[in-house]
């Protein structure tokens, strides 16, 4: 398979890498409109780096990566989605709603297949939160997630200081990483969330995106669920991110942190630990062969464009009602 890969100064761009090397796949290609990592990914993947999207865009490949800024996403997607190209794309897959939905509904009548990687969906812990698991969606009562990532600085670091800028990012930590428990929540439920209630803050002067946040939501069939994010933790190399859940089933009460899965059993009181990985850093290549695979098999994605449209409903009803003061917000319905 012939892979050309948009913009490679994304952050998440390396996780990948380890796919890109598997027997079958070709590179052909990549940019870097950031003009930041592309020489370094050029030389480590023994492909051409290409001076623009647009001639790498002429070139003859099978699938493609998208990595842009999320000002830039829905119009490379279009393009694809025009020439027939199947291709992942990093959420949010466009500045807002509106655009999501336009490439959601091009996608759809020009029958091109667009994976999103959603990566909790093909992670342990939603196996262990899995109906396989005895955890019927009907029996959750509450979820509780908590996603803290280092700080703003990182971005500026890595050539991803846009991240920073809300007309060019769109939002800040919920939409970044707190999209991922929004998805989790429906895929869990089986419910899609209907109402929320946002709390966000900016700590530097110069940053116009939320460097923490807090949404309390409610989803279709009852359920009570909070996302708190940030770009507050002292990362390092070997401890990036403070996680951590805890979840109410009528079954079990089950939570976790660090490496640790503990669950409560309700019958006989009974209790387990277990230890498992949180580490969604090694996800993003099962994604990638997962789609690969169903692209190859005519399937459709474990989670596409549909699934983002409905995750950023949910981030802008919250950046709607932390705006407003924190009072509830409805989700937009139509989907």
């Amino acid at each position: 398979m012939r892979i050309a890969i948009f913009d490679v100064s994304h952050w998440h761009f390396p996780l990948y890498i380890a796919a890109l090397k598997d027997p079958g796949i070709e590179v052909i290609g990549i940019s870097d409109s950031a003009a930041f990592a592309g020489p370094r990914f050029s030389e480590l993947l023994d492909c051409k780096l290409y001076s623009s999207n647009d001639e790498l865009m002429g070139q003859d490949f099978d699938f493609a990566l998208v990595f842009s800024r999320h000002s830039d996403m829905a119009e490379l997607a279009e393009r694809l989605i025009v020439k027939g190209k199947p291709f992942l794309i990093e959420k949010p897959c466009g500045l807002n709603l509106e655009e999501v939905r336009r490439i959601r509904e091009l996608s759809e009548k020009h029958g091109v297949f667009v994976s999103v990687p959603f990566i909790q969906r093909v992670s342990d812990l939603a196996d262990r939160l899995s109906p396989a698991a005895g955890l019927a969606p009907d029996g959750f009562q509450h979820l509780s997630f908590r996603f803290v990532v280092g700080s703003v600085a990182r971005y500026e670091r890595n050539g991803c200081a846009w991240m920073l800028e809300k007309a060019l990012a769109g939002g800040g930590s919920m939409l970044n990483v707190g999209i991922h428990f929004i998805d989790l929540i429906s895929e869990l439920t089986q419910s899609p969330i209907t109402e929320v209630s946002g709390q966000v803050q900016i700590y530097r002067p110069d940053v116009t995106v939320d460097e923490q946040a807090v949404f309390t939501c409610r989803t279709a069939a009852g359920q009570i669920c909070v996302i708190e994010t940030g770009y507050l933790y002292p990362s390092t190399a070997d401890d990036q991110r403070d996680f951590a859940f805890s979840l109410s089933h009528r079954q079990s009460y089950i939570r976790g942190y660090a490496d640790q899965f503990y669950a409560k059993l309700r019958e006989h009181e009974k209790a387990y630990a277990t230890t498992i990985e949180y580490n969604t850093d090694e996800y993003y290549p099962v994604f990638l062969r997962r789609s690969w695979a169903d692209l190859t098999n005519g399937h459709p994605p474990v989670a596409g464009l549909l699934e983002a449209e409905r995750a950023l409903a949910v981030i802008e009803a919250g950046y709607r009602s932390a705006a407003n003061g924190g009072a509830p917000e409805v989700v937009d319905s139509t989907i």
